[in-house]
């Protein structure tokens, strides 16, 4: 085999597309994939200067015609893409426009005369400047097709580059302070926070630099937003690209780091953490500093073990059928680790959770010692109420409160023995804060039935009905290791059972009884899956958040 590298340019590549000397070897190509979004991503890629990937092609001349073809064993979605922007196949991304994907402002602000326009817009000299960006290729000669097979699985059956992979070799200040504090062997000035290189229980280095996007993630949107973000793959990608100037030297960077080596000095020398424990113990710790005396970080090993302990047993309370005293560990923290555990809604779940139970088992020393709630206290019970006006829902609307203008009850008065804390404060607009008497006690009244962490169980009732999902929710529960599913259908439940059978239940606790052959409470068993939604929820969860 002879490998010959070469300096082509774009347009030659054009060139030889359009005279049919570049031949796809279906035999091993597997087709064209790339989307739209992708195409248009690399073209401004090119513009913007950036290196490319080098292609691999076999070149071999025809016996008869003597004429010359090269044969893509590596660039087909490249040279596609190429091909269908010069063809006018489609427009390039706008950075200023509104095309459902962030930018960095950086790239806002710069000159972008190629956006938005497709290739016969373009001014003569970006036309230009496109067909004289120069590739690099690799001219493979040889009469063995084995070995080009050889070469093709090599080059893309290899070990595949994972998400953060490619992230890693992004340009912008986000990425090096990703791959600094995560780590990354052999490279002496990524030497990684310890948090990450010691604490963290990850698979490998990919994984770990990863987690640490998703912790600042969603430590950023906190700060700056006061809310949850997704952190799966495609929003990680778009943090990135509109953080690309990112400033390791800003005040958030900074405070980052500095939990972060709170944390390893705490849990330093104990057993490893799974991200979502790192996760929620890193966005608990980072607030502890802020509003908390010391004295907290000696019992946080040990209280958040007990916490541990408790979703352990009740992760097999629960799918052993018991009715353990710790099943809220499973429902609104456990199960929210296992599914859909990168969403935005999931893991704000967990976190209200996590921090309640955590505060009360710490019962930290506020630094402020007025009859107020400290800022995390605040923030959880925003979140927890989802940010929607506790009066609003009691008269059947879901006025949003913006965090700005966000006040907090106290249900029970603290003139009358209320205590100032998590369970004892709601969420509530300015405008329909409860003043009076009448409407203290009102409030008071509908929130001990209705609010679903005041430790009433009963279903919840408004205008004397109880509420049913809509036809064509799914249900399942899982007992004994064994997963039941169901559906609503003209409100009631068909269970599908073995073989096929199907039984008709009255309720989710009738439901509860016929898998189980006890008596039960099935808000607490099943969980719902609306339809047109993709995320299943508790069916306890789905309850309470009912009025009609």
């Amino acid at each position: 085999m002879e490998i010959k590298i070469e300096e082509w340019t774009v347009g030659k590549l054009i060139e030889f597309e359009k005279e049919n000397s570049l031949r796809v070897n279906h035999e091993y190509q597997r087709g064209l994939r790339w989307t739209n979004f992708q195409k248009q991503m690399f073209i401004d890629s090119i513009f913007r200067g950036y290196s490319i990937p080098a292609f691999y092609f076999h070149k071999t001349i025809a016996s008869q015609s003597k004429n010359v073809f090269y044969d893509i064993v590596d660039g087909q979605q490249r040279i596609d893409a190429i091909k269908s922007f010069s063809d006018g196949a489609f427009e390039l991304l706008d950075p200023t426009g509104d095309i459902g994907f962030k930018f960095p402002n950086f790239m806002k602000d710069d000159s972008c005369p190629w956006g938005g326009k497709r290739f016969a817009e373009l001014q003569p000299n970006l036309q230009k400047q496109l067909k004289d960006h120069k590739i690099v290729v690799y001219e493979i000669k040889t009469n063995n097709v084995n070995s080009i097979r050889d070469l093709f699985i090599r080059l893309q059956g290899g070990t595949p580059l994972t998400p953060q992979d490619k992230r890693d070799s992004w340009p912008g200040h986000f990425t090096e302070f990703v791959l600094r504090v995560g780590g990354k062997k052999g490279v002496d000035k990524w030497y990684g926070c310890p948090l990450f290189t010691e604490i963290a229980k990850v698979n490998n280095e990919s994984n770990r630099r990863q987690l640490v996007a998703q912790i600042f993630m969603l430590y950023w949107n906190i700060q700056k937003e006061n809310k949850f973000c997704d952190i799966k793959s495609a929003n990680i990608d778009e943090f990135y690209h509109s953080h690309v100037d990112f400033d390791e030297d800003s005040k958030e960077a900074k405070a980052f780091l500095k939990a972060c080596n709170k944390l390893h000095g705490i849990f330093e020398g104990n057993p490893k953490l799974v991200g979502h424990y790192l996760i929620h113990l890193f966005l608990l710790v980072n607030q502890l500093m802020a509003e908390y005396a010391s004295g907290w970080e000696s019992q946080l090993v040990n209280k958040w073990h007990e916490f541990d302990n408790r979703r352990q047993q009740a992760s097999k309370d629960v799918k052993e059928g018991n009715e353990g005293v710790f099943n809220q560990y499973y429902l609104r923290y456990g199960l929210h680790a296992q599914t859909r555990s990168d969403s935005a809604t999931t893991i704000r779940q967990r976190h209200v959770f996590f921090v309640e139970e955590m505060l009360e088992l710490l019962n930290p020393e506020k630094l402020d010692k007025k009859r107020v709630l400290s800022n995390l206290e605040r923030q959880t019970v925003f979140f927890r109420d989802k940010g929607i006006c506790q009066w609003s829902r009691m008269k059947g609307h879901t006025r949003q409160v913006l965090w700005d203008e966000a006040e907090i009850h106290h249900v029970i008065p603290y003139s009358k023995g209320g205590k100032t804390d998590i369970g004892n404060s709601a969420l509530v607009h300015p405008d329909w804060h409860p003043k009076t008497d009448q409407e203290v006690a009102e409030f008071r009244d509908w929130w001990q039935q209705n609010h679903p962490d005041n430790g009433n169980n009963q279903p919840r009732r408004s205008n004397g009905k109880k509420p049913v999902p809509p036809d064509g929710t799914k249900i399942k529960f899982l007992f004994n290791n064994k997963e039941h599913h169901g559906e609503y259908l003209g409100g009631k439940i068909v269970l599908t059972g073995d073989g096929g059978r199907s039984v008709t239940c009255s309720s989710l606790s009738d439901a509860s009884r016929k898998v189980t052959n006890t008596p039960r409470n099935g808000w607490r068993d099943w969980f719902l899956l609306l339809p047109n939604q993709d995320e299943w929820i508790p069916a306890d969860d789905w309850r309470r958040d009912q009025i009609v």
